[in-house]
């Protein structure tokens, strides 16, 4: 069996290596499809190497096992005193070396190096039974679980998510898109014969400039070669992670100019929210009551765009505000979505969640934005509420290009791995689909 699953692994190994060698040859980086077909066969192979060790341990095992009969057998038919045994992994006159191993295992993802560190591990060399330094504990080496890496905690892309997504054509400097601007008429004709009503149709555009958001990393090429896993792998991810980040933030509150985006909070209409006493709701006063500053907001939309809007995208900080408000008897405002015995709750709220759909407040779905900041107004401490329409907001982008080089690089032994994508927003096809609260009423939430 373990020979059967050894042949399965270098079939699958070649495979990789091939994948590899024919985008180096060809100076580039792994495609789409490569890179699917790469990490499923790594997927693949890492399971064999589970089977694989899985098996060895059994064989370990069986093996002692025998030699405790052995022992057993000789104890009952003559004295025979047993002493510390020999490491039967990395013996005096054993082949096997365990610094060697620890090289194999990280540098070149030697299985059966992997395979022997294990299961010396199990055994006792001598009396050297404690992982104290003075005390044997230099030859128990930390174990680093590199492949359960600890990826840097980055915010995803929620309110570019929710957009009607367009492909970015190539080869063009910008998006234009037609828009009537005034309307043909119809009227109430007077008298027969008499003139009909005929009001010309207006037109104009919207258009969106092209942003590209970009980021590289320079490492070193020994870092590549010696990492006990791929490193450009985890390399690109946090890149593409930030790039996510960065065009959700464009999309958000770009300014239009030097080079951005022209996003939303500048597009849409603004709902001012402006008090010194602001609540999440005020039955006495509605000037001090967020809830009522989200329904103006909704309204908006509704009598502008004649069609409802259909989310409410707001900071996490602020929902979990909204969260904790009570009513006078001290009942919560919001409740769990299964909850159907509360009184007057205003809101439903499902499973917990930091970013993403959280919950139901005026008929229309809630979603949490961690990149929407807390100074886009004057003051440093205010955040936004959007309540828009989201199909009507288009966002165009390229899919995300990962590629490294080694020029002009070769002379330091360093890679440059980079990412790169193009994107283009309409947030104006129709301005009255977005509604941003602002205001002094919107001061950063405190809990």
């Amino acid at each position: 069996m373990l020979d059967k699953f050894r042949e399965q692994r270098n079939g699958l190994k070649a495979k990789l290596d091939a994948l590899i060698a024919t985008a180096e040859t060809e100076s580039r980086s792994l495609s789409t499809d490569e890179n699917t077909d790469f990490d499923a066969t790594l997927a693949e192979i890492r399971k064999i190497d589970e089977r694989i060790t899985e098996l060895q341990e059994a064989e370990v095992r069986e093996a002692h096992a025998a030699a405790h009969r052995v022992e057993t057998r000789a104890t009952e038919t003559a004295s025979v005193t047993v002493g510390a045994e020999a490491n039967p992994v990395y013996r005096q006159d054993s082949e096997n070396s365990f610094f060697v191993d620890v090289f194999r295992a990280k540098a070149e993802g030697d299985v059966e190096a992997r395979s022997r560190l294990a299961r010396s591990q199990e055994t006792r060399a001598g009396d050297l039974v404690s992982v104290t330094a003075t005390q044997g504990g230099v030859f128990a080496p930390p174990l680093w679980i590199t492949e359960s890496y600890v990826a840097l905690a980055r915010p995803h892309r929620v309110m570019a998510d929710l957009l009607n997504q367009e492909v970015l054509p190539k080869g063009i400097s910008s998006i234009n898109l037609p828009k009537v601007s005034g309307g043909s008429g119809a009227g109430v004709q007077a008298t027969q014969n008499s003139a009909l009503t005929d009001t010309a149709l207006t037109s104009t555009s919207v258009s969106s400039g092209i942003t590209m958001i970009a980021g590289k990393q320079i490492v070193s090429r020994q870092l590549i070669d010696q990492s006990g896993i791929p490193f450009d792998r985890i390399i690109l991810q946090d890149l593409a992670a930030d790039y996510a980040a960065q065009l959700d933030k464009q999309v958000l509150y770009g300014s239009g100019s030097a080079g951005q985006l022209r996003g939303l909070a500048g597009a849409g209409t603004t709902i001012t929210f402006t008090t010194a006493s602001p609540k999440v709701i005020d039955a006495t006063t509605s000037a001090n009551s967020l809830y009522n500053a989200i329904i103006r907001a909704k309204n908006s939309v509704e009598s502008n765009r004649y069609l409802p809007a259909n989310a409410i995208v707001m900071r996490p900080d602020r929902w979990n505000q909204v969260l904790q408000a009570l009513d006078s008897s001290g009942r919560p405002l919001v409740v769990p979505a299964v909850d159907t015995t509360s009184f007057n709750a205003i809101a439903s709220t499902g499973e917990p969640m930091a970013e993403g759909a959280v919950g139901n407040l005026l008929g229309l779905a809630v979603y949490l934005d961690p990149n929407i900041p807390v100074t886009m107004n004057s003051a440093t401490n205010q955040d936004t509420i959007f309540v828009l329409r989201r199909d009507d907001v288009w966002l165009y982008e390229t899919e995300l290009e990962t590629a490294s080089f080694d020029a002009t690089y070769a002379d330091n032994a360093s890679i440059l791995f980079r990412v790169l994508g193009y994107s283009a927003l309409i947030p104006d096809r129709y301005a009255a689909s977005t509604s941003v609260i602002l205001g002094t009423g919107m001061v950063q939430a405190s809990l």
